[in-house]
């Protein structure tokens, strides 16, 4: 679940954080782990998303900022804008959210606050972006800076999905091939011999038998093997399953190091694009938090206080595990420079082409490996059935 926390930091500024938690505790737990005093924490549904029958609205943040910013860039206000944007608008779940943010507009509050009870369930990056620039004047170069990071970081996950496609649809496909012999083919075959009354070999019995079943059985097993997909997408959706897949698929060889670059290269993206509008450097860590996993989270909110009192940021990642390498060489370069946020934006560019390389290069190792299982799976099947012709061809010859 989803918990929207306000919590104080240490410098006097009020914050709001989306944690995903089991329970409210657990949600004031996370919190307080990074040095932050919380006083008050809701689940999102509650206090920012509007509900359309059992729908909540999600809206497209990326398509929001870069529309928004093609109208301020026209020469249209900000009110201006959103009723553009709200007479376009088809959705009518989309078109409602809108149309709060122009009531809040119209009552005279911030657009930062409208963001945030509009239930649009905008993501805080954006919303702690629109805050810097009310200080600054600055929404338009906020707008283009948030397009920015949300594209590269869409266009790193395509390219993770993209590479996937592929086995995944390979994988799916040899299950249903397989699924369709033993179901159907295999049943057909058991009932033949049957009939002959030969002996068989003792695993093309086994398969028959198993064929004779579910062809006794057909509805029992097919809602059998839904009931198993819809178990496991539910179970999915429990944070906890996904808490205990992520730290068992990060337990793999080599697997592991390259999700932790991976989540590196997000936390130092989002990190520069809140730098440069304006977000001091310990409230953006804890803004970024939601970019990493659980157990790296406790490492950056001990970096967070170590920065807070006086330490490098280089050091203080780099002495929580934050960095890689050449991560933390390039840091240190940004540090002696000022331009750390045009560094952390290369530094994400670096690992997101190593993450790109080591994922076609695992996938096209994959692909073959996966291809010779199923091959192994569906060729065994079809010996199976075979066999005992061969052994009634031999025994004629005989």
């Amino acid at each position: 679940m989803i918990f929207q926390v306000k919590a104080l930091m240490a410098s006097g500024e009020v914050v709001l954080l989306r944690v995903d938690a089991a329970a409210e505790a657990d949600a004031r737990r996370e919190v307080e782990s990074r040095g932050l005093s919380v006083f008050m924490a809701q689940p999102v549904k509650s206090v920012a998303t509007m509900r359309f029958g059992s729908r909540a609205v999600r809206v497209n943040a990326l398509a929001f900022s870069q529309e928004l910013l093609m109208l301020l860039r026209a020469g249209l206000s900000l009110v201006g804008s959103l009723e553009a944007m709200a007479e376009k608008e088809l959705n009518v779940a989309t078109r409602a959210v809108v149309e709060a943010l122009l009531q809040k507009l119209r009552r005279g509050g911030r657009f930062s606050e409208a963001l945030v009870d509009s239930g649009g369930n905008f993501p805080q990056i954006l919303i702690a972006g629109v805050r810097a620039s009310e200080r600054t004047g600055s929404l338009e170069e906020t707008l283009q800076r948030y397009s920015e990071y949300a594209s590269r970081m869409d266009e790193a996950r395509k390219k993770i999905i993209a590479a996937l496609i592929y086995p995944v649809m390979l994988l799916i496909v040899g299950l249903l091939v397989s699924a369709f012999l033993i179901g159907f083919v295999v049943p057909k075959f058991a009932g033949v011999y049957r009939d002959s009354g030969s002996e068989m070999p003792w695993a093309s019995a086994l398969l028959f038998d198993m064929g004779r079943v579910i062809g006794a059985y057909p509805f029992e097993f097919l809602f059998g093997a839904l009931l198993l997909v819809v178990s496991v997408v539910a179970a999915f959706s429990l944070p906890a399953t996904r808490t205990w897949f992520g730290l068992r698929i990060r337990a793999l060889p080599g697997v592991g190091v390259r999700l932790r670059v991976y989540e590196l290269a997000r936390l130092y993206r989002t990190l520069a694009m809140l730098l440069r509008g304006g977000t001091a450097i310990v409230p953006a860590l804890g803004l970024a938090a939601t970019m990493l996993s659980g157990a790296m989270r406790v490492q950056l909110a001990s970096a967070s206080r170590q920065i807070s009192q006086g330490e490098p940021i280089s050091r203080a990642l780099d002495s929580n595990g934050l960095t890689t390498k050449v991560g933390n060489r390039m840091l240190s370069v940004g540090e002696r420079s000022g331009g750390m946020s045009e560094m952390l934006g290369r530094i994400a560019d670096y690992h997101d082409e190593e993450t790109a390389r080591w994922v076609d290069w695992a996938v096209r190792l994959f692909e073959p490996i996966l291809m010779a299982l199923l091959g192994l799976v569906i060729g065994g099947i079809v010996i199976l059935l075979y066999m005992p012709i061969f052994d009634l061809a031999g025994s004629v010859k005989q």
